[in-house]
């Protein structure tokens, strides 16, 4: 019970993520996808020495199989990539989200396929979002986008709609499923 609440919280906080990063492309696409990507490399450069360090520090046998050290040295890497050279983590930008916002539309999809098994009147709604989501996604993968400035604010607007459909999609799932009390 206690994981389903953790993450249920992860869940909403990562699609209010993507909702405001959507927002922020779309407000300032120009400037913004450098920005986040130095951010972002910034991020995941803290949290891979924080897990170096919690590799080292722990004494536990257990915490030896999460692969800290490994996971820590790859997210420094990666994190300093990005915090070099932006401007190639950016060219794979698009076909990065794309592949992520068609993951979630397929596991929507599935969701929908779920709904309708137990009889879910609405069901039919979560598998239009997940369409219109995979649609949103495999654009992305193929770039029918001339300028970086359009390019930038259709993954705004994707990761906004991918986001507000995500939680639209657990209240959803919360409300119907408090009746088996496994939420």
């Amino acid at each position: 019970m206690e994981r389903l609440k953790k993450f249920k919280t992860a869940f909403i906080i990562f699609s209010i993520f993507y909702i405001v990063l959507g927002f922020v492309l779309i407000a300032r696409p120009e400037t913004s996808a450098r920005a986040i990507c130095r951010v972002f490399g910034a991020l995941i450069l803290i949290l891979g020495v924080i897990r170096v360090i919690r590799y080292f520090a722990g004494n536990d046998f257990a915490d030896q199989f999460r692969f800290d050290l490994a996971r820590g040295i790859l997210a420094v890497m990666f994190g300093i990539f990005m915090l070099i050279a932006p401007n190639a983590v950016i060219v794979a930008l698009p076909v990065l989200l794309g592949l992520a916002i068609i993951i979630d539309s397929v596991l929507r999809l599935q969701l929908s396929i779920d709904l309708k098994r137990l009889q879910y009147e609405k069901w039919w709604l979560g598998l239009v979002l997940a369409l219109v989501t995979g649609v949103l996604g495999a654009m992305l993968l193929f770039n029918p986008f001339a300028g970086s400035v359009a390019l930038t604010m259709y993954i705004g607007i994707s990761l906004v709609i991918d986001g507000i459909v995500n939680i639209w999609a657990l209240i959803l799932l919360t409300k119907h499923f408090n009746n088996y009390s496994i939420w």
